[in-house]
């Protein structure tokens, strides 16, 4: 294998998870090549271009891995930057400990110490000038700020350590990233303390007869000074450039964690970005820039997530502010808390305010349940923002952006929902499967797996409703899965586990892994709806074989084939009416459509929307179809529907309170709101009493009936009741079948347990049901329904004019 030495590498930036500056002098490199050059972890490396004819080289420390390529090595920032190089170039890394080393890079034993070190800022974004509206709080207070800034700085030279001519240093301070290029060293004690030569002096002192490379070590002795070397030749407005503008072009790196929110991004780009980064051009055309931006959705969908990472991409300083932090028993301090994270964020300008659950902090004060202390809250964050976007002492503008969450738009303020405060709503929204698809790219952009794009598009397919943090914990399931199946093929030692060579197996995600997951994490909109059915396929139903091909018509269709309907311009049926005589299989018709196709499943009872209190009702009827369109496609599944929507020409007494909950159904199918990927589908054995408004196309578009079963139909159910049973081998269903004439499928499967029930009575140790129980058990079992009932429901479906489709 090749050494270190005797080969290039490809230089790729590292993605430390570490917050500490150590991190940022590791060269990761794969353990085997480490160890075929005889190098230990810690050892001191150079790292410099390859090609490249420039001296510039950096100094760190060799760091092992297994999960980097042998042909990569990771490097931070600060070293890549120091090295001049850019990510791709190919690079050699050698170690400085040797006794042959190439002339342009020094030798550890000539490094000397340094007493003193000069650093200038480089233009990525300003620093705090001296004249910021946060330095004159008081008049220590910039002063203050920069001694934190030089022992931060000073604290990440000396985990650096070792230091070269070129050398370059990120850290962050006050939510800001700030960049620093090595200026002059001082290595004697009389340099170190002549400090106030003027300029030509100071350039002389840096040069040097010697031609060799230097290095200089760093320690806890060191003075750091900085010094604004870029902006002597500066007009005040160019160094008063808070942060370098995003192209719209290139994706910041920020925003690559958020997944399935493309089209939000685009606004928030236009909407923040512009007004944070380049505030001189609103200057330009005389315009105030946005103060607010208002995110709204379901819970889960990525609104906080979504608003730091606006902050990460503008490189702004973040305060997170959540209610319940701000509250306060006594008068008047949560409203001077509320004034005093506003103050901060003007002093760390550029910087995006995120209020979390705005709703809680700032409810409706006309109707809401808040007190006086709510009140004085709205009135006071109204205050605030109505004085931001304003100009500091310098004429400068205090460039701060609010960014509020909340599942719950309509509880918030009136006055709050304005231009001039909050600008603009976006709506976080359920996402679809592309976007489903891309936030579970996103999520196993870090996992190690083995599922092609073909299996991921049909996960997200198939995860109806499910916003991003189900997803997240549809991943995390997944994970736990692939833990567990590989810990149960490593063998149970005393021994602690060693770290595992790159051939020995990992454990990684599969299709299968996730599919698993899939149905053990509900979907949020559903929670407190959702039912724990037994899943029931069409191969489970007999003797309905034209209503389930109708059924299927009306529900799978349009997911399967969406591109048909849009192509021939018609939209789906938005509601299918099951009548017929009771236990025909109506409810397990639709069980089955459910499972089959794969959608959310909403099942309706009477007794949980009727209550007495006046709009209670018809709020409940709001609510399920509120959450049904956030959980779409979905099926909401109304049994005995006649209890609900009775027709209102009807003499009953509680006329009243149906008519409320029918006009809410009415409303919710097919008013001003369009029902978009939610199908009603309904059951009745009283299609007489429902109301003819509900009935007509737009609404329940298809009425099937549900009859008893005909002969073939018969014999097909008692094969299917009989599967898991233990019966007769020469058993004639046929026969059976002509015995139970008129019986419906509910019947049949209570035929079918009488008998066995018959043979346990006469031996419980009996192997199996003879024909002979069939037989006793459908003469002595009594059918419900008559030939009369049967004419009722024809006589109805002529009366009415329905006709099948």
């Amino acid at each position: 294998m090749s050494t270190v030495t005797s080969r290039t590498f490809v230089v790729h930036l590292a993605d430390h998870s570490e917050a500490t500056f150590r991190a940022a002098r590791r060269v990761t490199i794969h353990a085997d090549i480490l160890k075929s050059a005889k190098l230990c972890a810690g050892d001191v490396v150079a790292v410099s271009g390859a090609t490249s004819t420039a001296k510039a080289f950096a100094v760190g420390i060799a760091w092992p891995s297994h999960d980097v390529s042998q042909d990569f090595v990771l490097v931070s920032s600060s070293l890549l930057l120091t090295a001049n190089l850019r990510e791709g170039e190919k690079i050699e890394v050698t170690p400085l400990n040797g006794s042959k080393l190439s002339p342009h890079l020094p030798s550890l034993r000539k490094a000397q110490t340094a007493r003193r070190v000069r650093l200038a800022e480089m233009d990525i974004h300003s620093k705090p000038q001296a004249g910021s509206s946060s330095s004159k709080q008081a008049g220590h207070g910039a002063v203050g700020r920069r001694d934190w800034l030089t022992l931060l700085i000073r604290e990440a030279l000396v985990d650096l350590k070792y230091l070269t001519p070129t050398q370059t240093l990120d850290v962050t301070y006050e939510g800001q990233d700030r960049r620093f290029r090595l200026s002059s060293v001082y290595t004697s004690i009389s340099e170190a303390e002549a400090t106030n030569e003027n300029e030509l002096a100071d350039g002389l002192r840096n040069l040097t007869m010697s031609t060799s490379p230097q290095l200089w070590i760093a320690n806890w002795d060191t003075v750091v000074q900085l010094v604004d070397a870029e902006s002597k030749d500066q007009s005040p407005d160019t160094t008063r450039q808070a942060i370098v503008a995003v192209g719209h072009d290139e994706a910041p790196q920020a925003y690559t964690a958020v997944g399935g929110l493309d089209k939000q991004i685009a606004q928030i780009r236009d909407l923040i970005e512009i007004p944070l980064t380049r505030p001189d051009l609103f200057r330009h055309f005389g315009l105030k820039p946005p103060r607010g931006v208002l995110l709204h959705g379901p819970p889960g969908t990525g609104k906080t997530h979504l608003a730091r990472a606006i902050a990460a991409s503008t490189r702004s300083a973040v305060l997170v502010v959540n209610g319940p932090e701000l509250s306060s028993a006594y008068h008047g301090e949560t409203e001077a808390k509320l004034r005093d994270v506003f103050a901060e964020a003007r002093a760390r300008s550029p910087c995006i305010v995120v209020l979390d659950e705005v709703d809680a902090l700032c409810p409706r004060r006309e109707d809401g349940p808040g007190g006086e202390v709510e009140k004085r809250v709205v009135a006071q964050l109204l205050t605030i923002m109505d004085g931001m976007g304003g100009d500091d002492k310098d004429g400068e503008q205090e460039r701060v952006v609010v960014v509020a969450t909340t599942n719950r738009p309509n509880a918030i303020d009136p006055a709050l929902r304005r231009p001039g405060r909050f600008d603009r709503e976006i709506e976080i929204g359920i996402p679809d499967a592309e976007a489903r698809y891309s936030i579970l790219n996103v999520l196993l952009k870090k996992a190690p797996h083995a599922i092609s794009s073909e299996d991921l598009h049909s996960i997200a397919a198939r995860a109806h409703g499910y916003v991003g943090a189900d997803l997240s914990a549809v991943v995390r399931e997944a994970g736990t899965l692939a833990i567990k199946r590989w810990l149960s093929t490593q063998p149970l030692t005393d021994t602690p586990p060693v770290c595992p060579s790159p051939s020995s197996y990992q454990p990684q995600l599969t299709h299968a892994d996730l599919l698993t997951a899939l149905p053990s994490v509900r979907p949020s909109a559903l929670r407190s709806l959702f039912l724990d059915t037994t899943p029931v396929h069409w191969a489970d139903i007999g003797g309905q074989a034209g209503t389930i091909a109708r059924l299927r018509e009306c529900v799978e269709w349009p997911l399967l084939h969406p591109d048909a309907f849009a192509r021939l311009g018609v939209r789906a049926p938005k509601g299918v009416l099951l009548y017929g005589p009771p236990g025909c299989s109506k409810t397990l018709l639709v069980r089955a459509c459910a499972t089959e196709s794969g959608v959310n499943f909403l099942a309706v009872k009477g007794p949980e929307l009727l209550n007495k209190y006046v709009g209670e009702s018809e709020r409940a009827v709001r609510e399920i179809f509120s959450k049904a369109r956030a959980a779409s496609p979905a099926i909401v599944f109304f049994d005995e529907i006649d209890a609900l929507a009775t027709s209102r020409s009807s003499s009953d007494s509680t006329g009243g309170v149906h008519e409320g909950v029918l006009t809410s159904l009415l409303n919710e199918m097919d008013g001003v709101q369009e029902l978009v990927g939610v199908t009603i589908v309904a059951a009745t054995n009283r299609p007489e009493a429902i109301d003819s408004a509900l009935m007509r196309p737009g609404r329940l578009d298809r009425i099937l009936y549900v009859g008893p079963p005909d002969l073939q139909g018969r014999e097909e159910i008692l094969r299917i009741r009989t599967r898991k049973m233990s019966v007769e081998p020469e058993i004639n269903f046929a026969e059976i079948a002509r015995m139970t004439e008129g019986y419906s499928g509910a019947e049949l499967t209570a035929l079918c347990q009488e008998a066995a029930l018959l043979t346990m009575k006469k031996d419980m140790n009996a192997p199996y049901v003879p024909s002979d129980a069939f037989v006793s058990a459908a003469r002595a079992l009594k059918k419900q329904i008559t030939p009369e009932v049967v004419a009722r429901y024809e006589r109805w479906r002529d009366q009415n004019g329905v006709t099948e489709a």
